[in-house]
């Protein structure tokens, strides 16, 4: 098979995503884990921190997580300002996160 990039990591799994690109890194690939640690070490600077965490999700990943995190049994409010507040409402039921959910519509 020829591949579409002529820099693969040979150590690397030869995979490709098929939902974004053919030329997406390899998650277990050298050029990868460069990028990382990279990444993690501009944080830590930025953010004069020790320790960092980097969790690749889309956007629904994140509200799933910050749901779980901090609205966990808990009283939540949302207000109804967009498309993705609604968003908010399906991962709570979805994940029967919060203890009660109570939603506004904004008014513009």
């Amino acid at each position: 098979m020829n591949n579409p990039i002529s820099a693969v990591d040979p150590d690397g799994l030869l995979e490709y995503s098929v939902v974004f690109t053919d030329r997406s890194l390899n998650h277990m690939s050298q050029p990868f884990q460069e990028v990382m640690r990279e990444i993690s070490a501009t944080l830590k600077k930025v953010y004069n921190s020790s320790a960092v965490v980097i969790i690749p999700g889309g956007g629904t990943y994140a509200m799933e997580a910050v749901s779980r995190q901090f609205a966990t049994g808990k009283k939540c409010f949302v207000i109804r300002n967009g498309w993705f507040s609604y968003r908010w409402s399906q991962i709570f039921e979805a994940g029967n996160i919060p203890s009660e959910e109570v939603a506004f519509k904004a008014q513009l």
